[in-house]
């Protein structure tokens, strides 16, 4: 690939005149991404990296749409603004339109790489010691029982504010821990039930026949028996949230990425989170792998013995 850096800032230079700083530019985003694709094997395996290698140097002809995309994925990681991101993008599209038209590439893997509409940016979630800060309440009155349960369904299950607002008493079988839900489209799934979600959601229910007598079709209702309202669900929440000293506002929508991005760090299968979540798309579950690519950079520095910024690991 090296060669043809070379020709291809000869092109720029000579048949496109562009100026010295723009060539620089340039050059820079093709070696940064030489380099991507030339990274040891941590590197190489979390963004799957496979390319034919001649020595120091990658032969062009083996890069692929997935390379480049590993590469913006990999740029996107590393805290990129937008611009940058799209500056990168316009580089690669403008070297691999040169190499094709050239036949230096028999394909164009740039062709179909789009650029971005706006910032990514990763979901906001609680890690496990906050939540349980967060569940850390005592349980005096009804609304005590209805908020713990509530909060425990949303960690358990990842589900949807609006799923549980329209959730029924009916479909929640404490027996098997699963609990049915209509998500967007009306489309029904099972969400999953902890062991705490279910005693939380019995002792709710056993609180609810004690005030009201009876239990009617909303599964969770407001203090005065009524079902709960999506507002109602996020000032429960940030009440609680308040309570446990959060600085930050809490909502329902984080609870859901900590329950994501939980079974991601856990080594949960894409598809089935995806399922779990009730994505129509994968991509749309594929953003909690930066969140899992993150902590497993984190453990990969703190105990690789060569990665030079290792925290100790207990042993002398």
């Amino acid at each position: 690939m090296i060669v043809e850096i070379d020709l291809f800032m000869d092109y720029l230079s000579v048949e496109r005149n562009m100026s010295v700083n723009t060539i620089d530019a340039y050059n820079h985003d093709l070696m940064e991404f030489l380099e991507f694709m030339l990274s040891d094997e941590a590197v190489s395996d979390l963004y799957g990296i496979e390319v034919e290698l001649d020595g120091h140097d990658v032969q062009v002809s083996s890069i692929t749409k997935d390379t480049i995309r590993a590469f913006v994925e990999y740029r996107f990681d590393g805290g990129l603004k937008k611009s940058s991101i799209r500056r990168t993008i316009a580089t690669l599209k403008s070297f691999f339109k040169f190499l094709y038209n050239r036949d230096m590439v028999s394909l164009n893997p740039a062709s179909s790489i789009v650029f971005p509409k706006g910032e990514r940016k990763l979901p906001h979630f609680l890690t496990e010691k906050q939540v349980n800060v967060l569940l850390d309440f005592p349980l005096e009155k009804f609304i005590d029982y209805r908020d713990r349960a509530l909060l425990e369904v949303f960690y358990s299950s990842g589900a949807r504010v609006s799923e549980l607002v329209w959730a029924k008493y009916l479909d929640c079988d404490l027996k098997r821990s699963a609990l049915r839900v209509r998500g967007k489209g009306s489309i029904e799934r099972f969400v999953f039930l902890t062991p705490t979600s279910v005693e939380a959601l019995g002792e709710y229910l056993d609180q609810r026949k004690k005030k009201f007598h009876s239990i009617t079709e909303p599964l969770f209702v407001n203090d005065r028996g009524g079902a709960i309202t999506q507002r109602g669900i996020f000032y429960a929440i940030e009440k609680r949230a308040m309570q446990a000293g959060f600085p930050a506002k809490v909502t329902p929508h984080m609870l859901r990425h900590s329950f994501a991005t939980e079974m991601m760090n856990q080594g949960a299968d894409l598809r089935a989170v995806q399922e779990m979540l009730g994505h129509k798309s994968l991509s749309t579950t594929q953003i909690y792998t930066h969140t899992t690519k993150n902590r497993l950079r984190d453990v990969y520095d703190r105990f690789h013995p060569h990665s030079g910024s290792q925290k100790g690991t207990g042993e002398e």
